[in-house]
């Protein structure tokens, strides 16, 4: 590739826990990034000048300027091809006009920028993944029905209208800070309580999740659970927005935190990035314990009621269509918010006739049984027939006779004819 008219251009990649940072010529790295199908996000240059510096080493690239992509399977694909685990390691890519490009990537930001500056950067990074996230977020709450944001808005609960005060609150301050590039003291004050009420909304969201987890644990009939789901098929989208909204705004607020911080206090950002870091890992964290277990419930709900396809078919079938709703509400809930959570499906009952014929084979086989049983009992017992007839014929034949009578009369008073066609299965005997 010794053509003069082929360039080279130099990409340099910074490579954190969320995701990876391109510096250089922002159009030309979104070019091979949407070649390969990766969405990007473009990365704003102030972080570069954190801590009052001129980028240095970057001052090689173009521009002061990139584009960010969040770390998943198919980004990560690219380190496998073009970098090595462990070490600093350049790699050559090239592009599909035949222009080559050179990718050098850093696994410590230290090593690229001087101290400040990969603060600064670490910083940002943080940022560009929680606007990420928020993003997604906001992505997932567009795609469900619009009824389920009108069921929190009814809710009368205190706290909710306090969580959807504090959107309002967030949503007008980050409006500001768009606007101005900045955030006055007087605006974060108002900001400062916000934090710890997105807290009590999203804990109290969840207990009732659980409070509804319990009650499907405590429902051993159809019709039990049938009457726990009457309320839950509504409530369990509403609480999973509440949850979406909680967390959703809590991400808002630490950027906004985040920026304040390097704009203002940039030799305590390392230390507020890694613990927004941390308290967002644990927050997601117990968002997950909680979602998984009523996606257990709700597996184990199913299990129980397909037993009782038989007696209460119509039932069965209209709960586990609720079931499978709720279940199916909790996968797009958990990859709205990037949680990672093992695939369960609700499977379906039986058709009632398949039911139905295993039953009467069932019947028929234990009845055959039976008979059998019955008639070694008879051999058996003839010796010791006689030898009681011989004891105390009279006796016998006067209870026989009695019992004969009693049960001809409990026998007339029932229609067998009907009771035999209200029987979900046909007898395996004749009339």
């Amino acid at each position: 590739m010794s053509d003069a008219s082929v360039t080279t251009q130099e990409i340099t990649v910074v490579k954190d826990g969320h995701g990876l940072l391109f510096l250089g010529d922002p159009k030309e790295i979104k070019a091979w990034l949407d070649d390969r199908g990766l969405a990007s996000r473009e990365f704003a240059t102030k972080a570069l000048r954190a801590g009052g510096s001129a980028v240095q080493t970057a001052a090689k690239v173009s521009s002061e300027s990139g584009r960010w992509v969040k770390l998943t399977k198919d980004s990560a694909k690219l380190l496998e091809k073009y970098g090595k685990a462990g070490a600093i390691q350049p790699g050559v890519v090239q592009k599909s006009n035949g222009q080559i490009v050179k990718w050098l990537r850093f696994e410590n930001p230290s090593q690229l920028f001087s101290p400040a500056m990969a603060t600064g950067v670490a910083g940002m990074m943080t940022q560009m993944a929680l606007e990420q996230a928020i993003q997604e977020i906001t992505d997932y709450l567009k795609s469900i029905d619009e009824k389920v944001g009108d069921l929190l808005q009814d809710q009368k609960d205190q706290i909710v209208a306090d969580l959807i005060g504090v959107v309002f609150e967030v949503d007008e301050a980050a409006a500001i800070r768009d606007k101005t590039g900045t955030l006055s003291d007087a605006a974060w004050s108002k900001l400062a309580p916000c934090a710890q009420t997105t807290s009590r909304a999203l804990g109290y969201a969840l207990t009732k999740l659980q409070v509804i987890s319990d009650k499907l644990s405590r429902a051993e009939s159809v019709d039990k659970i049938e009457h726990v789901l009457s309320t839950a098929k509504d409530d369990v989208p509403a609480w999973l927005v509440m949850v979406s909204r909680a967390v959703q705004t809590r991400d808002k607020l630490s950027v906004i935190e985040l920026e304040r911080a390097y704009a203002e206090l940039p030799e305590v950002l390392e230390e507020h990035r890694l613990g927004i870091v941390e308290a967002r890992r644990e927050r997601l964290g117990k968002v997950k314990v909680r979602i998984d277990a009523l996606r257990e419930v709700l597996e184990l709900s199913a299990d129980r009621v397909r037993e009782e396809k038989l007696l209460h078919p119509f039932a069965v079938d209209s709960v586990l269509a609720i079931l499978d709703s709720l279940m199916e509400q909790t996968s797009q809930f958990s990859k709205g918010l990037d949680i990672e959570m093992d695939e369960k499906v609700i499977e379906r009952a039986p058709e009632w006739l398949d039911v139905a014929g295993k039953i009467a084979g069932d019947v028929a086989s234990g009845a055959a049984n039976g008979a059998q049983q019955l008639g070694g009992a008879i051999a058996d017992g003839a010796g010791a027939l006689g030898e009681a007839a011989g004891k105390g014929a009279a006796d016998l034949g006067a209870a026989v006779a009695d019992g004969v009578q009693g049960l001809g009369k409990a026998i007339g008073n029932v229609d067998l004819k009907k009771a035999a066609e209200s029987l979900p299965f046909k007898l395996p005997f004749g009339k």
